[in-house]
């Protein structure tokens, strides 16, 4: 491979690398638009205060059917089949703050599945398979690749 072909391979894979970043920052506007949008039906649901309402209520509260306030259009009812509408009890800043703030916490909850670890061979009890002697392997025995300690 010549430099100009390094050189040209190189300039498509940057020119790549642009276009994942201008598509990543599409994809950021539009989330933050749909978060303002979220933020503003939340603002709208004109529900109490987070701290004196129950799950329960907030449940009832959203399963109820929802009209547009201009054309009275039923945008969601949840006795038909429809996809899921996820409302958070309070607004919503950014997802990556939220998701800083609970990765810890679902780290340590989550339960290990390790398996257990063997214990590691200690050093004196390794024996070469060329010279018989402990604490090396064959592959570094000193005898057989003729060097001296």
């Amino acid at each position: 491979m010549s430099i100009i072909e390094l050189l040209n391979e190189i300039g498509k894979l940057a020119q790549i690398i642009n276009e994942k970043n201008q598509e990543l920052e599409s994809l950021r506007q539009s989330y933050d638009a749909k978060l303002q949008i979220i933020n503003q039906y939340i603002e709208n649901l004109k529900l109490p205060p987070t701290s004196t309402i129950s799950d329960e209520e907030l449940i009832a509260q959203i399963s109820q059917p929802i009209e547009c306030l201009k054309c009275l259009h039923r945008v969601w009812e949840n006795s038909k089949e429809s996809e899921f509408l996820l409302i958070p009890k309070s607004k919503i800043e950014r997802v990556s703050k939220v998701v800083e703030n609970t990765t810890p916490t679902a780290q340590a909850a989550a339960p290990s599945h390790t398996a257990p670890l063997k214990p590691s061979k200690n050093k004196s009890k390794i024996e070469c398979s060329y010279c018989k002697k402990t604490g090396h392997t064959r592959a570094k025995c000193r005898v057989r690749l003729s060097t001296p300690k």
